[in-house]
């Protein structure tokens, strides 16, 4: 796991800091986590009905409390992650697979996409997933290079 990620805010920290959920609802939703090991923000939505627009803000203050914001250029990409979806999934989801690190899998997306993004490869990819915030325009740029598709820009997102 990289060092980066033991640092930062935990999402329930920032759920209470919004005033959306309480020390106790976050210390309940810790204990079903452990039992079920489904995301935190899918619990707390689950459990004491969390706006998810609340935890998409919560999600996106932590991933960039974690320093997750980078530049593609500067990342590694194997192709055996990106063999894992199809361009149809890359270009609909804004997800690009770039490596196996330890036991996650590295993904960038972008702010605007990243709910979308860590919902689909939740259900889809099945692993542990480390998300890094990408710009849009160099997102669509690296996933027009390794998922080539003239017109994908314009292919409906998935809602």
């Amino acid at each position: 796991m990289p060092e980066q990620k033991s640092m930062g805010i935990r999402i329930g920290q920032l759920l209470v800091a919004q005033g959306v959920l309480t020390e106790e609802q976050v210390e309940r939703i810790v204990e079903q986590q452990r039992e079920v090991g489904r995301p935190f923000g899918d619990l707390a939505e689950r459990m004491f009905d969390v706006d998810p627009d609340a935890v998409e803000r919560a999600w996106i203050d932590q991933y960039l409390a974690f320093g997750t914001e980078a530049e593609l250029n500067d990342q590694r990409i194997d192709q055996e992650a990106l063999d894992l979806l199809s361009r149809r999934q890359a270009w609909q989801f804004r997800v690009l697979p770039l490596r196996r690190e330890a036991d996650e899998l590295v993904v960038a997306t972008s702010r605007e996409h990243l709910r979308r993004a860590v919902n689909f490869a939740w259900r889809r990819l099945e692993e542990p997933l480390y998300f890094l915030i990408v710009r849009p325009a160099q997102l669509e740029q690296y996933l027009m290079h390794h998922y080539p598709w003239p017109g994908a820009q314009s292919l409906p997102e998935a809602g």
